[in-house]
């Protein structure tokens, strides 16, 4: 091995780990504890990376079962130790930083979450009477397509700058394309009308916001500044974020996702979450089952999906 190489000594990381992970719990406490401790041949000294296995408590109010589910994460912090095992505070993580990142974690975790529902739900979302409302732009566009090849930049100019927002959009996500005499259909559009009932212009114009949710939802916030989503979203994942963390569904019921929506998101408009609930299970994102709600299945098997494929969460690096 080169001089300067990091590894773990022979027939020493355990011990070095039991005497690290009483340090750790004594200035961190018990949320955050080490990783297998190496040694730096160059420095002469132990490097330890700082890690949580955050414990979540999930309760299914059918059964009153409780679940508890660890999210793990690692990049915390760093700590060195002399190679006597002495501890070299001016170069180790305080523990401050190791709470202000694994508040971050839960943040990212949370983002994550989120994007997951977006995506497993978004023809559930697009359907939903105030989606169709807010994103009539975008069917006024898909309706005059349907009905003739071009809309003229001259109709353009009569409806104003957001109409060609929109257009510019569609454009990006290849559902409309600019000719010499305006804009035209997309191959997108043609792949999605495929796809669709001839007769039935209704559920191709909801195919189309479905993948526009799907596909730019965070421009239609940021941008455009399309927020009456936003409720829906988090009442949904208010259901679901648990359920992703347990990996199963569960039933729960209407005060526990009232309550959740407090805590996470400091929505306290009971009223104006049950109708969001009420909507949500009239297109399908959640089912109710006596007097709990319950996930749809389909809709949850992407989720899981979704969540496997996911890189380990770790909070970001500065640059």
């Amino acid at each position: 091995m080169a001089e300067n190489e990091t590894a773990v000594r022979w027939g020493e990381p355990m011990s070095v780990l039991k005497e690290v992970s009483r340090y750790v719990i004594c200035r961190y406490g018990n949320l955050i504890s080490a990783d297998e401790p190496l040694f730096d041949y160059k420095t002469k000294t132990w490097i330890v990376q700082l890690k949580t296995d955050y414990p979540r408590i999930i309760q299914d109010d059918r059964s009153d079962e409780r679940t508890v589910k660890f999210l793990s994460m690692k990049g915390l912090g760093t700590l060195r130790f002399s190679e006597d095992l002495k501890p070299i505070e001016s170069t180790s993580t305080k523990r401050e930083e190791c709470i202000q990142k694994l508040k971050l974690f839960l943040e990212i975790w949370q983002e994550r979450a989120e994007r997951i529902v977006i995506l497993a739900s978004s023809d559930q979302l697009a359907r939903i009477s105030e989606t169709q409302w807010v994103l009539a732009p975008i069917r006024e566009i898909i309706s005059n397509l349907l009905q003739k090849d071009c809309i003229y930049d001259g109709e353009i100019k009569v409806k104003g700058e957001k109409i060609e927002q929109y257009l510019k959009l569609l454009e990006d996500l290849e559902l409309v394309r600019k000719d010499e005499n305006g804009y035209t259909y997309g191959n997108l559009f043609t792949a999605l009308r495929e796809k669709v009932s001839d007769q039935n212009s209704q559920e191709f114009k909801t195919t189309v916001l479905s993948h526009v949710i799907r596909e730019r939802y965070p421009v239609l916030v940021e941008v455009f500044g399309i927020t009456q989503l936003i409720p829906f979203i988090h009442v949904e994942s208010a259901y679901y974020q648990p359920a992703l963390e347990a990996e199963k569904l569960l039933y729960r019921k209407r005060e526990s996702i009232i309550t959740n929506c407090a805590q996470t998101y400091g929505y306290k408009d009971s009223l104006r979450i049950n109708y969001i609930l009420d909507e949500l299970v009239g297109v399908g994102a959640l089912e109710r089952r006596n007097r709990c709600y319950y996930g749809n299945e389909d809709m949850f098997s992407k989720m899981l999906e979704m969540k496997s494929e996911l890189s380990d969460l770790s909070p970001p690096t500065a640059h």
